[in-house]
């Protein structure tokens, strides 16, 4: 995952690429960098997706504006627009599942 700092980098992340995957982290937060791993990994098996991270505590500008209130936060982007939100209770096997359901389909 690229570290991503400003709405630009964001923005280029999700309107070039077909589909893109935005992670929405903490420095505070431990379950953040556990499922950070479980999600690349996820990833790594749809070469496809292009995957950013933003870390909330530091860019609160872009946290507020993609409506992230806790972390973490993961969202899938296909062609632009947010096909799937999933938060802090998420379940990774739904996750994989989900997703490959949409790459299946664009690829």
């Amino acid at each position: 995952m690229i570290n991503l700092n400003n709405d630009k980098e964001l923005l280029d992340l999700i309107r070039n690429k077909r589909m893109s995957a935005i992670y929405f982290t903490g420095g505070a937060c431990g379950a953040c960098e556990v499922i950070k791993t479980k999600i690349e990994d996820i990833l790594k098996k749809f070469p496809e997706i292009k995957s950013g991270e933003v870390n909330a505590e530091k860019h609160l500008d872009l946290a507020a504006k993609y409506n992230v209130f806790s972390v973490p936060i993961f969202l899938l982007y296909i062609e632009g627009k947010e096909s799937i939100r999933v938060g802090r209770n998420l379940d990774l096997l739904e996750l994989e599942a989900s997703v490959k359901r949409y790459y299946e389909m664009i690829f």
